[in-house]
């Protein structure tokens, strides 16, 4: 039997959450003790809580973060002392063991043997809890509760067993997406050293061309001054001779030897100065600043819409699933025609600044929408459509550009205007493109396309598709259309006169979206190939 200062002790080691002696006991930082279970249980559930701070379960201190927990070795040996001090003289641990077994297979409540099964509170009961507690209680035999149980943790077992397979299979899917993103990236940067290796090389060499150029016009510049002027100092010589001996024939007295004389006198011929010699580049140098200009404006649009494609001078680090985004999906057809037109594939940006307030733009500037239900109202701006449209960042003035775009649905239309186009809204008119000389549009209706132009419209009756190609040929002035599916046809084309910079445009009715698609990386990866990079 413990002593009462056993007792004492032992209620000194007493965990006031479990209410039991100490299981690896753990002090936090006010001095109270706890078990390490018990109190890591206290602490989660204030985390679920949404609890910021942790707290002391005997004093309530709060702790701003989590303390480090480290097992009380006193504590543990005064427990461990106990512990054996409680065990009589003589009994095995074996013994010890079996008593509790024995213990255990006794009514808690009562000290009466278990018999039955209390299906209502999950519990094993004696015959007393029976006629008391649990009276009205559902109950079932040892076998029967056990049985029960058994079916209830085998179908918790299957559900697991199969969302186990199915996390492992989403865990090796992404692995392989990781993979391929990987794969994908090294190639990507791969390519693009290599393109800047190959460009800086070139910068070189253009570099070493200009120099050796300079420095040729100027060694024949200076050759041809030092002859001129040696010619000029050999008839100064030869001037300044003959003079000498004139004046010297003039002052003599003698006018028989003036007169014998003189006829042997041969003024030089006169000479014509030399005109003035310059240095004559302006041809090379006219090449060479056409060449940074255009050089600079690539790298300025390369910063703007690569390096720092957010604007207002915010940087924000892209995600990193940017890649996995832009991920061609689906893989739309590779045919001759559209391997030819992806040449000349533009990646666009909207502009956010010109989307009409109902329009949202998303996706790194690459997906407008046009939500049923009004979002936060934009600020003003003369740049902001009165109708339902949007513009993009990009404009073309020369050459020949090709970009695609996504629809999620009907009632849209792709097209192309002036990038003074007005931005204004027309009475009892929905959009305005196509409506004038300086815009143009095909509109996916529910049944067909309409092409538009000058407020006169085309019906083209073909299947409806949901990805759209434009291709903008500046220098023979068209405008083309197509459908992208398996079998890529030209639905409409323009011919007419451009006299300023051409941008992408887009009308969107309610409930619809357009993404505009990328540079599918297959192409850039193939592109590596080439010393140009696209523009």
């Amino acid at each position: 039997m413990a002593s009462s200062g056993s007792q004492v002790l032992e209620e000194k080691l007493i965990c006031c959450i479990c209410l039991e002696m100490f299981t690896t006991p753990v002090t936090v930082p006010c001095g109270h003790s706890f078990c390490e279970t018990c109190i890591n249980s206290h602490w989660n559930k204030e985390e679920l809580n949404g609890q910021k701070i942790c707290t002391c379960p005997e004093c309530r201190n709060g702790f701003p973060e989590r303390p480090k927990l480290s097992k009380t070795v006193l504590l543990e040996n005064l427990v461990d002392l106990l512990k054996q001090e409680q065990v009589p003289p003589g009994v095995s641990e074996g013994e010890i063991r079996k008593a509790a077994g024995s213990q255990a297979r006794q009514c808690p409540s009562h000290g009466r043997s278990l018999e039955l099964y209390c299906v209502t509170e999950k519990r094993c009961i004696c015959c007393v809890c029976t006629v008391r507690s649990c009276q009205k209680h559902q109950r079932a035999l040892f076998e029967e509760g056990r049985k029960a149980q058994e079916e209830s943790i085998k179908e918790i077992l299957e559900e697991k067993r199969k969302e186990a397979e199915r996390i492992a299979a989403e865990i090796q899917t992404l692995e392989q997406q990781r993979n391929h993103v990987t794969v994908f990236s090294m190639k990507f940067r791969s390519g693009i050293l290599q393109k800047f290796d190959h460009l800086m090389e070139t910068l070189k060499e253009c570099q070493k061309v200009v120099s050796e150029t300079v420095t040729s016009e100027h060694d024949a510049l200076l050759k041809q001054m030092q002859e001129n002027q040696n010619c000029l100092q050999h008839h100064l010589e030869a001037v300044t001779q003959y003079n000498r001996t004139a004046e010297e024939l003039m002052s003599s007295a003698d006018d028989i030897v003036f007169l014998q004389e003189q006829h042997l006198l041969s003024p030089p011929s006169k000479l014509e100065v030399p005109p003035v010699i310059q240095l004559d580049l302006d041809k090379n140098a006219d090449t060479v600043t056409k060449f940074f200009t255009e050089f600079f404006r690539l790298l300025e649009a390369l910063q703007s819409n690569l390096l720092n494609p957010q604007k207002g001078g915010r940087k924000n680090r892209p995600e990193p699933n940017i890649f996995v985004k832009r991920m061609p999906e689906p893989c739309l057809s590779e045919n001759e025609l559209r391997t030819k037109l992806l040449k000349d594939q533009q990646n666009l940006t909207f502009d956010p600044v010109t989307a009409n307030k109902y329009l949202q733009i998303s996706d790194n500037n690459q997906k407008a929408t046009h939500p049923q239900v009004f979002q936060k109202p934009k600020p003003n701006d003369p740049q902001r459509f009165e109708p339902w449209q949007v513009m993009c960042a990009q404009n073309f003035s020369q050459g020949t550009q090709y970009w695609e775009v996504k629809l999620s649905n009907h009632s849209v239309i792709v097209g192309v205007a002036c990038k003074t186009f007005t931005r204004l809204k027309q009475a009892h008119q929905k959009f305005t493109i196509g409506l004038d000389k300086h815009s143009w549009g095909l509109h996916i209706q529910e049944d067909s396309y309409v092409a538009w132009y000058n407020d006169k419209s085309t019906k083209i009756k073909e299947p409806l598709c949901k990805f759209i190609g434009v291709l903008l040929d500046c220098d023979q002035g068209t405008i083309s259309f197509y459908s992208i599916d398996n079998h890529m046809k030209c639905l409409h084309v323009f011919h007419t006169t451009f006299m300023e910079p051409l941008v992408p445009i887009f009308w969107l009715c309610e409930a619809t979206a357009v993404t505009l698609c990328q540079r599918p990386p297959s192409q850039i990866i193939a592109d590596e190939r080439s010393p140009d990079l696209p523009v």
